[in-house]
């Protein structure tokens, strides 16, 4: 399998600086599709902020994050493999093994740890399946529902999936032929991220070779481990979409009510908390502004902090409710104080945000 180049100047993977693109309003866009936008961000609060909200709520959410995943990552793959290649790939031209070693490097170099194939049976019969293991996975639930999305894509059949940790950090997924039940085709009706973007002014210095945003220089790609990793904070990082994760919640939102936001916000905030995120981060408002762009989870258009409390005002934001629950928390942690908290999230993507001491 061919290697994945990297930048001699900067380190960056050519994948991600030719692929993507950095706009100056915190939002980065996959090249040459305006409507498939991603997110750079730290992913060991994902199992833990998942982990939190079921038990809060008492209500299992697991499958819910697998098929979501499914689905826009399946989008995302129809997008990225060409439409004659997958009927190859379905006419059995090409061999599928082949196609998933190209498609488990790019996941490398996007952070989603190893996933290798272990067996396939691709005949176009009702007893075909596909198992891999996946090592280091950034999300377990996640990572499942990636690969199955995968398989949809390409096969254009609809995913039975099976998985279980076989040994720490290891986990088979098999997946086979299998109807979804109806009530998960009914969910996550979610209108994406195709709203107009608003401009903004961030415009950091480029790679002189690829012409990757400078700032990406901090970043670590590890790639025959399938991970990234800050050189400042140490912490794990991946490139995915943020329409992998919203859609979760708001489809809790439609069966348990308004509730959930508050939910979502209150279990980031418990995370935050446990000491993931460093106060440093929040130094300046110039710094954060930039932290946020890098990551394309929007563009800070300002930022007041103190003892009496944060307002916090985004515009193009990503993952909204995982933001509120992020400022709460490093302001709890700032001022050892326990918070109320109000936030605002309009449909042009802009978020307000108000926390203060109780």
């Amino acid at each position: 399998m061919a290697e994945m180049e990297t930048c001699a100047e900067c380190g960056v993977p050519l994948y991600i600086s030719v692929q993507h693109q950095w706009m100056d309003n915190g939002v980065i866009l996959a090249s040459g599709d305006e409507k498939q936008r991603l997110a750079f961000f730290e992913c060991g609060n994902l199992d833990p902020l998942f982990e939190n909200i079921a038990d809060i709520i008492g209500y299992p959410i697991e499958r819910l994050i697998i098929d979501t995943a499914r689905r826009s990552t399946r989008e995302y793959m129809q997008h990225v493999i060409p439409d004659d290649v997958k009927e190859m790939i379905r006419r059995r031209e090409i061999d599928l093994k082949i196609v998933f070693d190209t498609t488990f490097l790019i996941w490398k170099v996007m952070g989603y740890g190893v996933v290798s194939v272990e067996d396939v049976k691709y005949e176009g019969g009702e007893d075909d399946f596909i198992s891999v293991l996946i090592e280091r996975p950034y999300s377990v639930p996640l990572a499942v529902g990636n690969f199955a999305g995968s398989i949809e894509a390409v096969t254009g059949r609809e995913p039975g999936i099976e998985y279980r940790e076989v040994r720490p950090g290891v986990y088979r997924v098999i997946i086979f032929e299998a109807e979804n039940p109806p009530e998960l085709k009914s969910r996550l009706r979610w209108k994406g991220y195709d709203r107009p973007y608003k401009p903004g002014d961030y415009r950091p210095e480029r790679c002189s070779s690829c012409g990757a945003p400078l700032p990406l220089r901090e970043f670590r790609w590890d790639i025959p481990n399938g991970s990234i990793r800050s050189t400042v904070t140490g912490r794990r990082m991946v490139m995915t979409g943020p329409s992998m994760i919203d859609p979760v919640f708001d489809e809790l939102e439609s069966e348990l009510g308004g509730m959930i936001s508050n939910v979502v916000v209150e279990a980031q905030k418990r995370f935050v908390k446990s000491g993931f995120f460093g106060l440093e981060e929040v130094a300046s408002e110039d710094n954060m502004r930039k932290k946020l762009a890098i990551r394309g989870l929007g563009y800070l258009r300002s930022l007041t902090m103190g003892q009496r409390g944060v307002r916090v005002h985004m515009e193009n934001v990503a993952l909204p409710l995982m933001g509120v629950g992020l400022t709460q928390g490093l302001f709890e942690r700032a001022f050892n104080v326990e918070s109320w908290v109000e936030w605002e999230l309009h449909d042009d993507g802009d978020l307000f945000v108000e926390v203060g001491p109780r």
